[in-house]
């Protein structure tokens, strides 16, 4: 019987699995291989905002503060008013499900984001974690439905933003629960 192995442990290697083709070192590989596939590494470092990393966190922070707050109180302006004209939306489900770029990206999600303003769609979403890479930020959310519209909805989702100067050029979510659901 062999142990459950975790890419991510920390825990001093036995000598054990330190092989070049132990599951941990070959989980590792696949697992960067996957992020450079999403283009998530080897992405030029900060170059577009003042600040490095700390001023890429700041934009694509002040930016997702103001998507929760769309998603708390059904005014979606702000958030919007920090998107670039050319814009990459990309969502998993539904009516705007698919990859939307440059001003017909920008055009979907702000008409995504009206839907879900003047339907009455209210979602509370706690943040779980945020990762800076490179240019883009990286957010995990858990979320529940908030409005008797979104009673049912339950998912956790990851949504990366991309900075450019003190907007962001795009939003690409991805769900952990398809389609999201109580259960």
């Amino acid at each position: 019987m062999s142990e459950s192995v975790n890419a991510f442990d920390t825990r001093p290697e036995t000598g054990l699995e330190t092989g070049a083709g132990s599951r941990r070192n070959v989980f590792g590989v696949v697992a960067l291989g996957g992020l450079a596939g999403l283009g998530l590494l080897g992405r030029p470092a900060h170059a577009a905002v003042a600040g490095g990393s700390s001023g890429v966190r700041r934009v694509a922070d002040r930016a997702m503060d103001r998507f929760d707050q769309g998603w708390r109180t059904g005014d979606w302006e702000p958030f919007l008013e920090m998107l670039t004209s050319r814009f990459s939306f990309w969502f998993p489900e539904g009516q705007w499900r698919g990859r939307h770029e440059g001003e017909a990206g920008r055009r979907a999600i702000a008409e995504w984001a009206r839907f879900h303003g003047t339907s009455g769609n209210r979602v509370s979403g706690e943040r779980r974690s945020t990762t800076v890479l490179g240019d883009r930020v990286l957010y995990e959310y858990d979320s529940r439905g908030a409005s008797s519209s979104t009673a049912g909805y339950l998912n956790w989702e990851t949504i990366i933003v991309q900075v450019k100067g003190e907007r962001i050029s795009a939003l690409h979510e991805y769900w952990g629960n398809v389609p999201p659901t109580a259960n």
